[in-house]
């Protein structure tokens, strides 16, 4: 008969191994909740900076896979706004949103505290407007900051 220590010990050694190789194999977040500094260089001007905090539902948004981030751009894109395509592929995300005659593709790299990459504003009838953006996570954000909408 086996005793109560033995199988005890036996339930807890299956369940960490169901559970050790998926907590391994879990990717790490690709941006992370706080405050954010965005730096946009493009050809037309001088680099713009911008601070904002970016809550856990969107940092959430961009860890998920393709179907929750485009699901989340979708709810938040606004009137007149589509999403075209939404891609996830390791830390880079790539998606493509028109709203009205202006189509804006991006594609982004990740590296949980730091981002970069590259925006494309199509507008219809007029050249192509073509921006670098740098960014950088710089803390938490400031109270009260990061339940606004």
């Amino acid at each position: 008969m086996i005793s109560l220590r033995t199988r005890n010990r036996s339930i807890l050694a299956a369940a960490a191994a169901l559970v050790l190789p998926a907590a391994l194999l879990a990717a790490p977040e690709r941006l992370h909740a706080g405050q954010w500094e965005f730096t946009t260089s493009h050809v037309e001007g001088e680099p713009d900076s911008v601070k904002t905090c970016v809550t856990a539902e969107e940092a959430a948004s961009i860890n998920g896979g393709a179907k929750t981030g485009r699901a989340y751009a979708e709810r938040n894109a606004g009137g007149g706004c589509r999403v075209n395509d939404y891609s996830v592929n390791g830390d880079v995300v790539t998606y493509s949103v028109t709203c009205g005659k202006s189509t804006v593709r991006a594609t982004v790299t990740y590296r949980g505290d730091t981002s970069e990459g590259d925006t494309v504003i199509q507008r219809e009838g007029q050249p192509d407007i073509v921006m670098h953006v740098k960014a950088r996570r710089l803390g938490e954000c400031p109270p009260g900051e990061a339940n606004k909408p």
